[in-house]
């Protein structure tokens, strides 16, 4: 058995249905024996199982993405796993203690909600499964991450202050956060051209993009030729693009879209893509704005810091008053 030195509070606002930690009930706790949990939280023992389901999980995430966890990062995942079950079933001790409750209804709508992410039933219960959860588990860490939320609004962000001082020289010191470039709404036609294409499959290319602008030159509308002609996958939508600003796009196409006037179509633009007719609809301006419209966003942005800041310290607070065994063997 060890005591995990390193410990990882990864604990934020959005804590609900984080890392699963659901701890053993009281006749759960009398059959737990030996090896059966992990933790052991103020006398409130944390199922092995648990554990083992996350570790599954992850590996299986990993997995899908060609990746592979080597022994090393195995290990920091456990240990972070296990302190971030024990920091969370310290707080859920804290809010029952606090006889800070939540509706049912409110948590059977949170349930609700995931089930219905599903097409029916039978994939709802296959997810279920494959995550290695009961219906009653998941009703219980929603009810759980909830009060938690609630101790953490009652304890934490209801005592965060936040003063016009602190915003306004949030703004003066960022200012290019809340800058606009200049940005340009445009649709295109792209006659497409192979990378190693030769001369005369370019010829070809560059004809047929003439073609089409003649066709416009007649009065053709530009989306429906998009939609007809095009090789973008644009075409689809006859040819949108939507806002763009400088350095989104390679340079030529950047420098004829810029240089156009809304309701004109540019010459033909050449690109590494290949033949390009530009349609810009729009322009604007480079803009900034104002301290009084983005107030808002940055009180709730600078409150969050600071929660997350102090969440950290609270949790430390609770593991200094608490009796936690941790029962992990050495190279588990």
């Amino acid at each position: 058995m060890r005591i995990i030195a390193k410990t990882l509070v990864v604990f934020t606002l959005a804590l609900a249905l984080a890392l699963p930690s659901f701890a053993a009930d009281d006749k759960q706790a009398e059959k737990d024996s030996g090896n059966d949990y992990i933790a052991v939280v103020n006398g409130t023992k944390i199922p092995r199982d648990r554990l083992d389901q996350q570790l599954t999980m992850l590996k299986k995430r990993f997995a899908s993405r060609g990746q592979k966890l080597d022994e090393k990062k195995m290990a920091d995942i456990k240990d972070s796993i296990v302190q971030n079950m024990v920091e969370k079933e310290l707080l859920y001790q804290k809010s029952r203690e606090l006889g800070i409750k939540v509706d049912k209804e409110q948590v059977q709508k949170r349930l609700d909600g995931f089930k219905n992410r599903f097409k029916n039933e039978s994939q709802y219960q296959q997810r279920l499964a494959s995550m290695g959860y009961t219906e009653d588990q998941l009703l219980h860490e929603i009810e759980q991450s909830m009060v938690i939320k609630q101790l953490i609004d009652q304890e934490i962000a209801s005592k965060v202050e936040i003063t016009d001082e602190d915003l306004q020289s949030y703004y003066d010191d960022n200012t290019k956060e809340f800058e606009s470039p200049k940005q340009v709404k445009a649709r295109h036609i792209l006659v497409e051209t192979d990378k190693e294409a030769d001369e005369k499959e370019k010829q070809a290319a560059r004809k047929k993009i003439e073609k089409i602008q003649k066709r416009l030159e007649k009065g053709e509308k530009f989306s429906k030729l998009a939609k007809e002609e095009s090789d973008c996958q644009s075409s689809k939508k006859g040819g949108e693009l939507g806002f763009f600003s400088k350095g989104q796009m390679v340079p030529p196409f950047e420098k004829a879209a810029f240089s156009t006037e809304p309701g004109n179509v540019s010459d033909i633009v050449e690109t590494r893509f290949g033949y390009h007719l530009i349609k810009v609809e729009d322009k604007k301006p480079a803009s900034k704005k104002s301290f009084d419209e983005v107030k808002g966003n940055i009180q709730k942005q600078l409150r969050q810091k600071k929660i997350q800041k102090r969440l950290p310290e609270y949790v430390e607070t609770l593991k200094k008053k608490a009796d936690i065994e941790i029962n992990l063997p050495e190279g588990a």
